[in-house]
């Protein structure tokens, strides 16, 4: 509902369009050649030394273009940190031919983004997949790859907005604790230094240093260009040819950092004091680099140690409730790198108990004794997350970033085969070798020293070069059936049906990578008279779920998802319970049971219960001086005036523990037995999938799973708001946000909303940072490194949500209110331009139809529209309706609807420091 919806605002998805035809550039005889391939991946390398990886998949309708540059936080020099970073910002800012990068991404209607890590720097876009958006990709890529205008101008606006997105890191203490500990673990390595880099190097380097770092190291000779997704491979090679075999080889010779962490000899610690509600214990260890045999046995071994819920830190700090959560990971890195261990302590928990008990269990990591059991638990879950990303092109594009910055992209086949083959005696190795308190860094928000003499010396990084030679892989076979991802063939191809008990589901089998499987089922829950006064229950039954079965407990829930590769998100608010499932063919049926068991015999385990509360109420007090979530809670107090009680009243943090406290495991028991059923429920099914099976499993389990309370939708309300300003002081926080919202009279089927939507493209939410808003308070003025405004439609009801939101340095308040008002009235009072409504538009229907090529978003879509009972050809015409628009239209549209003196605007940040 509504009280959610600000919280998404600020995950920006960067979309993105261009009208012109690209075409192609006449062949310069400067022609890929091929080097070898392996499971569908084929190399392929240019003259100049651009390495190529093609990655087809005729099951895919987008196409990717990811392009990586080796470099990263780790090739910086002295007053250099940031560097890599901020060069990263300034390659969106114009090139030769493309004078505004963000510009022609929003025109294209990609989807988009530039990353920055230790190893590696890398750019992607993702667009349906036709002829003239990949030359236009390759053509962009190609230009900026050497022809970046570096303008100092531009370099003056982004210093403020990189701080920006520094001191929104900054925010986070959890994370600020893991810079401090690795910064304590390095002494000479730039693994220890954080990639986004010291505010006082980022605000200071010069455009020629920047310029030089640049030349020296965007050049073809030291890049990855991964093509993945439909495409025709014989043509893509020409056109590679053409747009990157133009660049010529640089005649500067790249020297390798060759920098070596010496061992750490004895234990170290850091204390961080900082304005926070949730206390935190870090513990950092010297590991090794991707490339090593030991990388994979050390993943596992932090597989063992973490597991929820029969890892071996889980088992000493939130079984015993000392802490709520316990994380572990190791980076893929090039050189020797390091695993972080963390866990979350609320307040009121003793933190001195939780980091003895953290240190004291780490102590034992050496000796400890595993057995087969949790070696296979760990390959499967590992196995999982292999599977899942192997077999999603677009994501495995993506993925391939972190594994050519640590040296080879074989090196992820190496990884599974490692896997494959990795035995009890390698992990046991691992925890001897590199668990010892010498190798040790930890840090807490409470001093405590100790000292120790032994030391661990990492291996060196392997000879990538010699361990990917003549690499080939397993035999796989090449996905060759192809889907036409239109809304006229998805109609065609999805099978509709209703059980006897009232639940509809829709079934679109169609081709995809793996087999894979995208499912989405959703309960629909009583009225609003017997919701009333439930308060959290409804949310907490839905999380329960997953914790056991009459027949299973958490642990055998979890091991059994992992070896069957699927993933299952169980999720409920007031009314509905949502359940996403990703699986593949193979898993589908014993998946299916599964899930089967834990919707119809769960057990309500009452010291699981006690586990999750605890989190929870962790969750809650992390939050309480935090500016994005306590300005999206006021501004949800101040525009949901539900009664309280509602099903939809919107709790502040404080009600929400006060109701914590009051819930028991026999509440959910209750709620369960009362509410639970199938009866008003749709479910939706995307991918290689036997409609037969799916049905059966629907009759078998779900057609006599009725809930006892009746079903009645509940009406979503218009509430007429003033407008309100506020400001809420949470101190020491080095980032704020402003978030703001107006409620609408207007629901989405109605004549004027596709005026209104497009208002909001242009006006904020359009793709890539393109829209007057972003183009103001970030490119202008360099004060956000993310704003926009957004439009929550409702389709039955006219009570739609309009909104604004910003984070920023506190210092930029009053400028920043003064900008974002003034870009909203400069719309309300001239109006958009012709123009700018044509790019806005190609620009959104791009994305939609980008969209289409994702499967779980086709899962997502069936059921919404069933939800809704919306025909999918209602998707195409309200698309015809957007193509028809005027200027008039949309301009008439926002001052309709738009009146900033109306709108709830709140500002949260420490505006105390000057």
């Amino acid at each position: 509902m509504k009280k959610n919806q600000l919280l998404l605002i600020c995950l920006i998805t960067i979309i993105s369009t261009l009208h012109a035809q690209v075409k192609p550039k006449t062949n310069t005889g400067n022609q890929p050649t091929f080097v070898t391939a392996v499971e569908g991946v084929n190399e392929y390398r240019l003259p100049n030394g651009l390495q190529i990886l093609l990655v087809p998949d005729a099951a895919q309708t987008n196409v990717i273009v990811n392009i990586v540059y080796h470099v990263g936080s780790r090739n910086e020099g002295y007053g250099e940190t940031g560097m890599a970073h901020l060069l990263e910002h300034m390659l969106f800012k114009g090139s030769k031919k493309f004078s505004s990068i963000k510009q022609t991404i929003a025109d294209k209607g990609a989807s988009a983004n530039g990353t920055t890590w230790y190893d590696r720097t890398n750019y992607f876009e993702i667009l349906p997949a036709t002829d003239s958006n990949l030359l236009w990709a390759l053509d962009m890529e190609s230009d900026r790859m050497v022809h970046s205008l570096m303008r100092n101008e531009d370099l003056q606006k982004e210093f403020s907005v990189v701080r920006n997105e520094f001191e929104a890191g900054e925010n986070d203490p959890g994370s600020v604790l893991m810079e401090r500990v690795l910064s304590t673990m390095y002494l000479w390595h730039n693994y220890g230094k954080s990639t986004i880099g010291s505010k006082e190097d980022i605000e200071q380097v010069p455009i020629g240093n920047l310029k030089e770092f640049y030349q020296k190291y965007y050049q073809p000779d030291n890049a990855t260009l991964i093509i993945g997704g439909k495409f025709d491979e014989k043509k893509t090679l020409s056109w590679i040819g053409n747009y990157f075999g133009a660049i010529p080889k640089p005649q500067r010779v790249l020297r390798a950092p060759y920098t070596v962490e010496p061992p750490q000899d004895g234990e170290r610690f850091v204390e961080l004091r900082r304005n926070g509600d949730m206390q935190y214990v870090g513990l950092g260890y010297h590991t090794p680099a991707y490339s090593d045999k030991d990388y994979v046995a050390n993943d596992a071994a932090i597989e063992i140690l973490t597991n929820n819920p029969s890892g071996v830190f889980y088992k000493a700090l939130v079984d015993t409730k000392l802490a709520t959560k316990v994380s572990g990971w190791s980076q893929q890195l090039y050189d020797p790198g390091f695993t972080y261990f963390s866990c979350d302590v609320p307040l009121g928990q003793n933190l001195d108990s939780a980091k003895k008990a953290f240190l004291a269990s780490a102590d034992g990591i050496s000796a400890l004794a595993i057995t087969e059991a949790d070696l296979e638990r760990a390959k499967n879950a590992l196995s999982k997350q292999l599977f899942n990303t192997q077999n999603n092109t677009i994501s495995f594009c993506v993925a391939l970033t972190e594994i050519i910055g640590a040296g080879d992209w074989r090196l992820f086949y190496i990884y599974r085969d490692r896997l494959e083959k990795l035995t009890l005696a390698d992990v046991q190795s691992v925890l001897k070798k590199y668990y010892l308190p010498s190798n040790r860094t930890y840090g807490v928000f409470i001093p405590d020293k100790e000292a120790e003499k032994n030391r661990v010396a990492v291996n060196n990084r392997p000879d990538i070069a010699a361990l990917v030679k003549g690499y080939k892989g397993k035999a796989v076979t090449a996905q060759t059936e192809s889907f036409d991802a239109s809304i006229d063939n998805i109609k065609k191809s999805t099978q509709y049906g209703t059980l006897s008990n009232g639940l509809k589901y829709a079934l679109l089998k169609k081709p995809a990578k793996g087999d894979k499987i995208s499912a989405r089922i959703t309960l629909k829950l009583g009225d609003e008279q017997s919701l009333m006064n439930k308060g959290l229950v409804p949310e907490l039954t839905a999380r329960m779920l997953k914790n056991g079965t009459t027949s299973k407990n958490k642990k055998e829930i979890n091991d059994l998802l992992d070896k069957l590769k699927t993933s299952l998100r169980i999720s409920g608010n007031a009314q509905t319970v949502s359940i996403n499932i990703s699986t593949d063919k193979e898993n589908m049926n014993p998946a299916l049971e599964l899930l089967a068991d834990i919707l119809l015999h769960p057990s309500f385990d009452k010291n699981e219960f006690d586990k999750m509360v605890l989190d929870l109420k962790g969750e809650y007090e992390s939050n309480q001086s935090d500016p994005q979530y306590l300005a999206s809670n006021a501004v949800s107090k101040k525009t949901s005036l539900y009664p309280k009680g509602h099903p939809f009243y919107p709790n502040s943090i404080s009600e929400a523990l006060t109701d914590l406290q009051k819930v028991t495991v026999d509440d959910l028991r209750n709620f369960y037995q009362a509410f639970y059923g199938a009866n008003h429920a749709i479910a939706a099914f995307t991918g290689a999938i036997d409609n037969q099976a799916v049905v059966s499993f629907l009759e078998k389990n779900l057609a006599a799973f009725n809930s006892k309370q009746a079903y009645k939708e509940i009406t979503d309300q218009y509430f007429d708001v003033k407008g309100s300003l506020e400001a809420i002081n949470v101190t020491d926080k080095k980032n704020a946000v402003c978030m703001g919202a107006l409620n609408l009279p207007v629901k989405e089927s109605d004549a004027d909303f596709p005026a209104l939507e497009m208002a909001n493209e242009l006006l904020g939410g359009g793709a890539f940072l393109s829209s007057r808003i972003p183009q103001r308070l970030r490119e202008t003025d360099g004060m956000s490194y993310g704003a926009g405004s957004y439009l929550s439609g409702n389709y039955k009801y006219a009570a739609s949500t309009w909104g604004v939101y910003a984070i920023f340095n506190p210092m930029y308040k009053n400028k920043l209110d003064s900008a974002l008002h003034e870009e909203i009235n400069k719309a309300l009072s001239a109006g958009f331009k012709e123009e700018e409504l044509k790019k806005s538009r190609e620009s959104w229907l791009q994305q939609r139809k980008t969209n289409l090529g994702f499967d779980n978003y086709l899962s997502y879509l069936l059921s919404s529209y069933m939800q809704d009972e919306k025909d999918l050809t209602y998707f195409t015409e309200y698309e015809n309706k957007v193509k028809k628009l005027t200027l008039k239209d949309v301009n008439a549209a926002l001052k309709k609807y738009i009146d900033p003196a109306k709108a709830t605007l709140i500002y949260a940040g420490d505006f105390n420091k000057k």
